[in-house]
């Protein structure tokens, strides 16, 4: 009888591809954060949806550029993702 070792899959383990679950960790609403990212490529500005999830700085930046622009919905949407950031940094519970 030969033993195959079997995996162990831990309880954090991803979900298969194409599903999304709730992520506590996540900064910014996804539809939003997909827009707006679109939206600035759009204007020439290319936004890595990664490094907005990952990296505060960057994405703050990102915001500060889009709410300079000529472009009003690009900037209700940069307003839109700062007070969700806000919201998250205050602990405060925001309902869309």
């Amino acid at each position: 009888m030969s033993t195959v070792p079997t995996q162990h899959t831990p309880a954090t383990a991803r979900p298969p591809v194409g599903r999304r679950t709730p992520d506590a960790s996540q900064l910014w609403p996804h539809d939003l954060l997909e827009a707006f990212c679109l939206r600035m490529s759009s204007q020439g500005m290319c936004v890595s949806r990664a490094l907005m999830q990952h990296d505060r700085r960057y994405g703050l930046e990102q915001l500060t550029h889009a709410h300079n622009m000529a472009d009003d919905a690009l900037r209700e949407m940069a307003v839109q993702l700062f007070r969700h950031f806000e919201a998250r940094q205050s602990g405060i519970s925001r309902s869309h």
